[in-house]
């Protein structure tokens, strides 16, 4: 299952992405896609291994409306369905 965070700022790297996350949920990134858009409000999907339906709420309970760098991110579960 997978994460769809955006808002992130536009500096960080896909390391400061994943030391973030692993900070705030104590869950490691398996993979990662970046989806830039206009740069301004960049965003990433990421995939967690094993994650259950509950740990992924955790997450995005987490880490949604959590401010980094005065950018509010907004972190969505993706569902099997939405991921084509």
């Amino acid at each position: 299952m997978k994460l769809w965070i955006s808002n992130l700022p536009p500096d960080k790297s896909d390391e400061d992405v994943r030391a973030f996350v692993r900070k705030y949920t104590q869950v490691e990134i398996d993979a990662m896609t970046r989806i830039d858009g206009d740069g301004s409000r960049p965003g990433v999907l990421i995939e967690i291994g094993g994650a259950t339906q509950l740990m992924l709420s955790g997450m995005q309970t987490r880490l949604n409306q959590m401010y980094w760098d005065q950018h509010e991110l907004t972190v969505h579960i993706m569902s099997f369905s939405d991921q084509g």
